[in-house]
């Protein structure tokens, strides 16, 4: 990531960032993945995740979704796509 981003909530400067994702399927919080790359507000806070972050989101949490909010939540660190599929 190396562009410069605005914010869309108060348009101000965003700032690259490693974030924790909570990722919620309903009511349930299913995963907490650690050191994802993201755009941080400085301001607001608002984040933002580029497309490829967040279709890498989707395939690290998805097994979790079956699992429900009975099972303990597990925590697992980012990886990119491409490992996910090798």
């Amino acid at each position: 990531m190396s562009k410069i981003r605005t914010c869309a909530v108060c348009k101000s400067e965003m700032a690259e960032a490693s974030v924790e994702y909570p990722y919620w399927h309903d009511d349930a919080l299913v995963a907490l993945v650690n050191d994802v790359p993201s755009w941080v507000c400085l301001l607001c806070g608002h984040r933002y995740f580029e497309p490829a972050v967040e279709t890498t989101l989707r395939h690290i949490v998805n097994d979790y979704i079956k699992l429900g909010s009975t099972f303990p939540i597990p925590t697992t660190p980012y990886r990119p796509v491409h490992s996910l599929l090798n």
